[in-house]
C-alpha cells in the first residue's frame, strides 16, 4: 500500500511509540501528585514541552497541551468577538468564527488589500500558515504584520504546517499558534496551543489547576510524549520534508510523460513540499479514487474532516474552481517516509486507472460519474 493522505494523519513514527510506550504501564502516575514518582512523570511532560516550543521557535511556558488542534484553534478564536478569517480556512476556525471570511485569489493566497480594509472591523483574525487541501502556503508576514498594525490579536493555524516548513513564531506579531502531533507522525488525540508571553488568554476548559491554570484536565501524558519526541524528529528531519517537492514534481511529470493533462491546484503559490492537489480534466475524482484504492493507492477527494459532505471543497470554490473542476481534484499528500520507488509505482498506477475511465468514456456516454 502507498499511502498518500498524510494531510489527514500520519503513521506514528516507532521512535514515538517507543518513547510513549513507558507511559502506558510502567510509569503511570498523575503528573500532579506529589510523590517521587509522579514528578518523573512530570519532568518528562517538561521535556515535551520544551520539545514542542523548540520545533515552533517558542518558550515552552508558552506551549499549553491540548486534546488536538481543533481545541486549540477552538479555544481561542470562540474567543474573538469578532474575527476574519480567509475563506479557505479549515471547519475548526470557519465553524467557530463570529466575523468575516475575506476573499482569496486564485492561487489561493489571501487577497491582501481586502484583508487590510476588512481588519479594522474585528478585534481577532486567525489564518493558517499552509492549507489543509491544497498545501498552499499564505504571505504570513504580510498578513500579521497588517492585523498588528490595526490592533487586531492574530491566531495562526499550524497544523498542517509544524515540522514540514521551518517556522519561528517569535519572527512575527503572532499570539496564538494551533498545532496537532498526528500531523507529524505522533500519536492522535494530542496537540497544543501557543500563547505568547503577554498575551490575553481565557482558557476554554476550567476546573484544575493543570498547564498553568490555562487548560484543566489531567494530561494525556503518553500522548504529549510521544508529541514532544515527534517534535524532536520533525525538527531533525526539515531537510527531508524540503526535499519532498522533488518527488511531488517527479510524480507529476510521470504523469504528463504518460499523456495525462495535469493541472496543479494553488500550483503557482508557494505550497508545502509534499501536497499536490491536482485534477485530470474530464475525469472525476470519486471514479478515481475508487479505483486507485484497490490497487494500493490511498489519497484523498478533500480534507478528512469534510470528506463525508457531500458538497464540494468550499476551499477550491474559494479559489474560483466550479462544481466540475472541483469534483475532478484529488489531494495528494507525501510524508517524509516517501521514496522515488514510491513514486515511480504511483504514477503507473495513476496512469491505468485514468486511462481505464477514459476508455469508458465517450463523447455518447460522457464522463463516468459516481454516485453513493
Amino acid at each position: 500500500m502507498i499511502y498518500w493522505d498524510n494531510n489527514a494523519t500520519t503513521p506514528v513514527a516507532q521512535e514515538v511509540v517507543e518513547a510513549m510506550q513507558p507511559y502506558w504501564r510502567e510509569v503511570y502516575f498523575n503528573p500532579s501528585a506529589s510523590y517521587t514518582a509522579a514528578k518523573q512523570v512530570r519532568r518528562a511532560l517538561d521535556d515535551a514541552r520544551e520539545q514542542v516550543a523548540a520545533l515552533v521557535g517558542a518558550h515552552a511556558d508558552e506551549i499549553i497541551f491540548t486534546s488536538g488542534g481543533t481545541e486549540a484553534t477552538v479555544a481561542v478564536v470562540s474567543r474573538f468577538e469578532r474575527a476574519l478569517a480567509p475563506a479557505t480556512e479549515h471547519p475548526a476556525t470557519l465553524r467557530t468564527l463570529r466575523g468575516e471570511a475575506c476573499p482569496v485569489l486564485s492561487n489561493g493566497q489571501v487577497d491582501l488589500l481586502m484583508w487590510k480594509g476588512m481588519l479594522p472591523e474585528h478585534d481577532g483574525a486567525s489564518f493558517a500558515w499552509a492549507n489543509h487541501e491544497t498545501g498552499v502556503i499564505q504571505p504570513v508576514r504580510s498578513l500579521c504584520h497588517a492585523a498588528a498594525d490595526a490592533g487586531v490579536r492574530v491566531h495562526v493555524d499550524l497544523v498542517q504546517a509544524a515540522g514540514k516548513v521551518p517556522v519561528a513564531l517569535h519572527d512575527y506579531p503572532i499570539d496564538y499558534a494551533s498545532l496537532s502531533a498526528h500531523k507529524l507522525h505522533g500519536p492522535k488525540g494530542v496537540g497544543a496551543l501557543y500563547v505568547r508571553r503577554g498575551a490575553a488568554f481565557a482558557p476554554l476548559l476550567t476546573g484544575g489547576a493543570q498547564e498553568d491554570y490555562r487548560r484543566a484536565g489531567t494530561e494525556n501524558v503518553p500522548g504529549i510524549i510521544g508529541f514532544g519526541k515527534a517534535a524532536e524528529l520533525a525538527l531533525a528531519a526539515a531537510d527531508t520534508y524540503a526535499g519532498l517537492a522533488k518527488l511531488r514534481q517527479r510524480f507529476v511529470d510521470a504523469l504528463r510523460a504518460g499523456g495525462l493533462e495535469v493541472v496543479e491546484n494553488g500550483g503557482t503559490a508557494p505550497r508545502l513540499p509534499h501536497v499536490l492537489n491536482m485534477r485530470i480534466p474530464g475525469c472525476s475524482a470519486e471514479s478515481l479514487f475508487l479505483l486507485l484504492e484497490p490497487l494500493g493507492l490511498l489519497c484523498s477527494t478533500g480534507s478528512a474532516c469534510t470528506s463525508a459532505e457531500p458538497e464540494p471543497s468550499h476551499v477550491l470554490k474559494a479559489m474560483g474552481l466550479g462544481d466540475k473542476q472541483i469534483r475532478e481534484s484529488l489531494r495528494f499528500s507525501l510524508n517524509r517516509y516517501s521514496t522515488e520507488a514510491q513514486v515511480d509505482e504511483a504514477a503507473a498506477i495513476m496512469l491505468k486507472v485514468v486511462l481505464k475511465v477514459k476508455s469508458v468514456q465517450s463523447a455518447v456516454t460522457g464522463p463516468v460519474m459516481v454516485y453513493r
